[in-house]
């Protein structure tokens, strides 16, 4: 549903009622879901939910894009991801303390931490009000919200949004194939307790939040292609070591090389899609891009998880989630090598050699030993 959200914006010429609404909305849709009795009810409150919530995606990635000058959207990406992720991890914290301080049924147990999330959901979408934005040129006043004939046609007509996209949808595919394999390392090969299921996650948030600020200036200043290039390709590392993973201190160490790599990745990929899609086009396109690589999530995972189960029955559990782990690694590198056909739509003042170089160059030389030293 981003897609005609992301036209409806674009043709009004706003994002903002349309954050507002469609935060309330999905903060609103917590209270029902607090009495839910079966997973049927469940699930259909969760789709309303999704529908209704989504008009809120597009736009809030387009908002950034409007108000960040290219030359300043690094620093601006990265400080609102550094504000969600620190929100993000107390709010974890907190729901976890809540819940084992409310003594009664599961149902009970998850009350109090959904009816905060209603609470500060419903705050933060009316802090929005507050924003002003400038009203876009109204370019398509003639197009249909569900014609996706234009939204192709827009597509096509810039190469480099084409091309992120393209090459996103490739290595997505490889990259969702080992998602569902994660868990099964985790907690069946290497029988990790909820605390040490816990540090993964933790220091991961706590890595990237550290570095945010810096990759925010890094990618301003040295551009988003070449960091977009190794973040990929690092990502190959996350298999590598789930594949070879003999203890969860392993999983650590996994842990901590992600966080690095999102903490300048996530920011270099945003910033970018926000320069290569046009102000006035930009939550159609921002809404393709998303219902594009969440497809794609979408069929890989379950292609992994089909596959792992066929290689389990076959070659028993550890090896068989070796060999899909084997797969996404391999087809990881080959997805990663398609971003190398990105094009830069401005100029930066450096490269990222160039500031690897300077970094080197500022580390603390060991001293020499003489020839009378031991």
């Amino acid at each position: 549903m981003q897609i005609p959200w992301g036209k409806l914006s674009d043709k009004i010429g706003r994002r903002i009622p349309f954050i507002v609404i469609g935060g309330i909305i999905t903060a609103l849709l917590w209270v029902p879901i607090m009495f839910v009795a079966s997973p049927r009810d469940l699930i259909q409150v969760m789709a309303i939910q999704a529908i209704l919530g989504s008009m809120a995606t597009p736009t809030w990635t387009a908002l950034i894009g409007d108000f960040a000058h290219s030359s300043k959207r690094g620093m601006t990406t990265a400080s609102i991801n550094c504000s969600a992720a620190i929100g993000s991890m107390l709010a974890t914290l907190a729901a976890g303390y809540l819940m084992v301080l409310v003594k009664g049924t599961l149902q009970e147990m998850f009350f109090i931490p959904l009816l905060i999330a209603m609470v500060c959901g419903v705050v933060s979408s009316l802090v929005v009000v507050a924003v002003r934005e400038k009203p876009l040129a109204n370019n398509a006043a003639n197009s249909s919200i569900l014609s996706i004939r234009d939204v192709t046609r827009h597509a096509r007509g810039n190469s480099n949004f084409m091309r992120f996209c393209t090459a996103s949808v490739i290595f997505g595919f490889f990259m969702s194939i080992s998602w569902p394999l994660f868990s099964m390392t985790t907690i069946e090969v290497l029988n990790a307790s909820m605390l040490e299921v816990a540090l993964i996650g933790v220091i991961q948030g706590i890595v990237t939040i550290a570095l945010q600020p810096w990759s925010g200036k890094l990618v301003d200043h040295v551009g988003r292609r070449q960091l977009i290039i190794v973040y990929r390709l690092g990502l190959v590392l996350v298999p590598t070591f789930y594949c070879l993973a003999s203890t969860v201190y392993h999983l650590y160490l996994a842990s901590l090389v992600f966080g690095i790599l999102v903490a300048f990745g996530d920011v270099a990929m945003l910033t970018y899609l926000l320069d290569v899609t046009e102000e006035e086009f930009r939550g159609t396109l921002t809404a393709l891009y998303n219902l594009a690589t969440g497809i794609v999530f979408f069929i890989g995972s379950l292609f992994g998880g089909y596959i792992a189960n066929y290689f389990i029955g076959t070659f028993g559990l550890v090896l068989g989630l070796q060999l899909v782990y084997a797969l996404s690694a391999i087809g990881r590198v080959a997805g990663a090598l398609t971003f190398l056909t990105l094009k830069e739509p401005r100029k930066y003042p450096s490269t990222l050699g160039k500031e690897l170089r300077e970094i080197v160059k500022k580390l603390p030389l060991l001293p020499e030993r003489g020839p009378t030293q031991s």
